[in-house]
């Protein structure tokens, strides 16, 4: 997305091409997350009988298997990537509207790191009635990012396949740190009286 709009929004000519693909990115994030809320609230709905204690626990082992997942650099996710050959075929803001409903969706694209997924799960076991607001909130803040990391010093350089490779390991690492931690909390809650 940054190797996208950042060349728009640096240039004075194509800069209202730029905001018009975040703008699109963000209204069409929202609605795929929305989309993705109605599975995610009903899966959630179905498993709230259990107890919680047992919701805690699957929540538990579902983090142990993703930071394992993360850790060991096998994140979970399709080969696939938001359509690239509808950059010379979109205008800038439908083109930003196709790939912000696609990415908002989750599952149609590459992930960096399983805390999506944790996000998800934490969603479905513990708390489906915040699925809208959580996963349209997630994708309006990934616009944002995407925005802030277009207008940097260095967005040319963050999306060449080298920068990707050298940092890629690490980000992974610390999601599952993350993971690791959210599951100690996870645990402890489990196991409060």
């Amino acid at each position: 997305m940054t190797g996208v709009a950042g060349p728009l929004l640096r240039n004075t000519r194509t800069r209202v091409r730029g905001v018009r693909f975040l703008v699109g990115l963000a209204i069409g994030g929202a609605a795929g997350g929305a989309v993705l809320a109605v599975p995610v609230y009903l899966l959630g709905r179905l498993v709230q009988p259990l107890p919680t204690g047992v919701r805690l626990t699957l929540l538990v082992a579902v983090c142990v298997l993703l930071a394992v997942a993360d850790f060991t650099q096998r994140t979970p996710h399709v080969w696939r990537q938001v359509p690239q050959q509808l950059v010379n075929k979109l205008p800038s803001g439908s083109l930003g509207l196709t790939w912000g409903f696609d990415l908002g969706l989750l599952f149609t694209t590459q992930k960096t790191t399983s805390m999506v997924w944790v996000a998800l799960a934490a969603l479905v076991l513990l708390e489906p009635s915040l699925a809208a607001v959580a996963l349209i909130g997630v994708s309006v803040v990934a616009t944002l990012v995407v925005a802030a990391m277009s207008l940097t010093a260095g967005a040319d350089d963050r999306t060449s396949p080298n920068w990707s490779r050298k940092w890629l390991k690490h980000i992974r690492r610390g999601s599952a740190v993350v993971i690791v931690a959210v599951t100690a909390v996870t645990v402890a809650q489990a196991l409060a009286p």
